[in-house]
């Protein structure tokens, strides 16, 4: 006791003669225990196992486009006196879209039935004059040649009556298929028109979201398969479709890679007023390549060489186990964990070894 004492005083002592040898000293002291001082443990998350689904896809982008649609024009120019649709309309098949003037049509057709009629009536004469034989049964070529002859006028006058009737069925425009009109070139009734003025129907049954699916990942799609897609016009809505269509021949795309056209079908609505979906618009979807109901699985950031962290009641312990179906974000558990078993799920999270914040320093720790 009497030599400890007498050795604190001669620190004190010592201190007192050199104070700033002292100081110099305390202070390398302090910096020394900062330095190596542990650093701030990160918390540990942690996640119970429990049963789910899960999901392998293939993430890719896409738009809706349409697999009928329809261009109609008039085969001859005219007046427009009837229209009967407008963009965004309804329309079923056969509807008659627009009407031109038959007023011109209907008196040529008149003209050409006059002249039919006057023609059969020569028809009826000649025939009568040569002893109502026909072209087969002519006593002579004389009578064949004048027989055949009154048989060609007849048959000309008849087809001038079908041109101008056909004039007239041609002035009326209808649609082949039911849809939405998605344009018209021409708003309003009274204007003259050409064969150029175009209106285009859009068969609602045909649309389908459309993904350019990589060469490399072609193999892994298959008719059937489950699309979630969400569209850039409605974010906080998921289409659930199905692939039902995969091109036989690849396309390069804009970037210069190859790649197949992907369609999944979109329902046809039963509400035709309120239909949302355009052609043209843009979305993301998933094509679902691979999937497991009701198994266990655990995020991919919980494990490491195949073992997990499992939470004892007073530490954490390594684990094997064995990996099934996985995915970017999850792995299926087929062994090595039972439902709510509780494991760390970011392995990074785990406790280390403390180390020294300068690594010479670190025996010094320890």
């Amino acid at each position: 006791m009497p030599n400890f004492r007498k050795r604190i005083d001669s620190t004190v002592s010592f201190a007192k003669t050199h104070r700033v040898l002292a100081g110099v000293a305390l202070l390398i002291l302090i910096v020394i225990l900062f330095l190596i001082r542990p650093g701030k443990q990160t918390p540990i998350s942690t996640e119970r196992v429990t049963r789910g689904t899960v999901s392998q896809s293939i993430s890719i982008t896409g738009n809706i486009q349409s697999d009928n649609t329809v261009n109609l024009s008039f085969k001859v120019p005219g007046k427009l006196v009837y229209l009967g649709v407008k963009k965004g309309d309804f329309v079923y098949a056969y509807q008659t879209l627009g009407v031109l003037d038959q007023v011109t049509t209907q008196k040529n057709l008149e003209i050409e039935l006059i002249d039919y009629s006057k023609q059969r009536l020569t028809f009826d004469q000649t025939k009568e004059n040569n002893q109502g034989r026909t072209i087969e049964g002519a006593l002579n070529e004389s009578m064949r040649r004048i027989l055949q002859n009154n048989q060609y006028d007849l048959d000309k006058s008849v087809k001038s009556v079908e041109l101008t009737d056909l004039v007239k069925q041609e002035s009326v425009l209808t649609t082949p298929i039911s849809g939405i009109i998605t344009r018209t070139d021409v708003k309003t009734a009274g204007v003259n028109i050409t064969t150029a003025t175009t209106f285009t129907v859009t068969d609602l049954n045909s649309l389908n979201f459309e993904m350019d699916v990589d060469e490399a990942d072609i193999g892994k799609v298959k008719n059937g398969q489950i699309v979630k897609v969400i569209l850039d016009s409605y974010p906080d809505e998921t289409l659930e479709l199905t692939v039902d269509s995969i091109d036989f021949v690849s396309h390069t795309t804009s970037t210069g890679g190859d790649a197949f056209t992907v369609s999944a079908k979109i329902p046809l609505p039963s509400d035709y007023s309120n239909y949302k979906y355009r052609v043209g618009i843009n979305g993301n979807a998933e094509i679902i390549t691979n999937e497991k109901d009701n198994v266990l699985s655990v995020p991919i950031s919980a494990i490491e060489n195949d073992k997990v962290y499992v939470k004892t009641k007073s530490e954490y312990s390594q684990k094997k186990v064995k990996l099934g179906l996985q995915t970017d974000t999850r792995a299926e558990i087929t062994e090595g964990l039972t439902e709510n078993d509780v494991v760390v799920s970011d392995i990074n999270s785990v406790p280390k070894q403390k180390e020294s914040r300068i690594p010479f320093l670190g025996r010094f720790s320890r």
